[in-house]
């Protein structure tokens, strides 16, 4: 069997521990711990590429941090999964890179390249939370990036639907939006907390009482500091930039998080906790389909 290469795109951490944690569910097990020159060709290319740019003194550290390594790496049998934790929307040209490098490593039918594996299936994955731009306006978001990114392959829209996949050459794509029970808006927490508060409801609903009696919106504009000369003075911003967005559900995950993973950011809450468990995956219609569109993608 061929060796599957399947990249994940995904808009941020939280996203990538739920994913982990279905694609655990089915068989996959973590696998960041070898080295990178071990992971199957040609991707370790890309990725010692990516590690050891040339550039690297012309960096400053917030750009080195940037490097686009996957967060976590999973493996089942010959299938590798990489996943990416990339941010929204204003990430366009990260994620078109990331699409134009993969396709440009792609071994067409009768070339034979000495440095790659010349049988592996590479694909791409995006994921993406609907908001409230709705599951086709998204679609249209991410058809576009392709077509810009591939002008001359790609010239008409890819995925009509959520949850569908398609060929450039011998590359595959796939694209799945995050959703609530209604299919058309919604993020990924509206999949996540019901399925965390199964069980859960005390906790849950005593954490959303807190969360509801001491939300204070005018801490959301931060403190600043001003030094003037010797004097260090300290003041709430008033500017409507600096003002933090407060996410209902993403501060329940971690309220109650915090029970089990002291200390702990709301991705180790949401891979480790057992808010989660395999019973809960296995029979969640939303993480059934998440996973079927795995298990389809590498059968295509």
């Amino acid at each position: 069997m061929a060796k599957q290469i399947i990249t994940v795109l995904c808009e941020g951490p939280h996203d990538v521990a739920f994913i982990c944690r279905i694609l655990k569910s089915i068989g996959y097990k973590s696998n960041e711990s070898i080295k990178i020159g071990e992971y199957p060709k040609p991707f370790d290319a890309l990725l010692t590429r990516e590690a050891t740019k040339t550039d690297v003194e012309q960096l400053n550290l917030t750009e080195l941090r940037r490097n686009l390594l996957p967060s976590n790496v999973l493996l089942r049998g010959e299938t590798h999964v990489f996943l990416y934790s990339l941010g929204g929307d204003g990430k366009v040209q990260i994620r078109q890179r990331i699409l134009t490098e993969l396709r440009s490593l792609v071994v067409e039918d009768g070339e034979i390249i000495a440095d790659r594996n010349n049988d592996a299936v590479l694909s791409l994955v995006y994921l993406f939370d609907a908001d409230q731009l709705g599951v086709a306006g998204r679609l249209a978001q991410i058809n576009n990036e392709i077509k810009s990114a591939l002008p001359s392959e790609v010239t008409t829209d890819l995925f009509a639907n959520n949850g569908t996949h398609a060929k450039v050459s011998k590359m595959k794509l796939g694209a799945f939006i995050f959703t609530d029970d209604g299919n058309i808006t919604g993020k990924l927490e509206d999949i996540l907390v019901p399925l965390m508060k199964i069980d859960n409801e005390p906790s849950f609903d005593a954490a959303a009482a807190y969360l509801v009696q001491h939300h204070d919106d005018a801490r959301l504009y931060p403190l600043k500091l001003t030094i003037e000369g010797t004097a260090i003075t300290e003041a709430r911003s008033v500017r409507q930039g600096d003002k933090e967005k407060f996410d209902q559900k993403k501060s329940l995950i971690g309220t109650v998080g915090q029970l089990q993973r002291s200390g702990k950011s709301n991705v180790v809450c949401i891979s480790d906790s057992d808010y989660l468990s395999l019973e809960k995956l296995a029979n969640n219609h939303k993480c059934v389909e998440i996973a079927s569109f795995f298990e389809s993608f590498t059968n295509v």
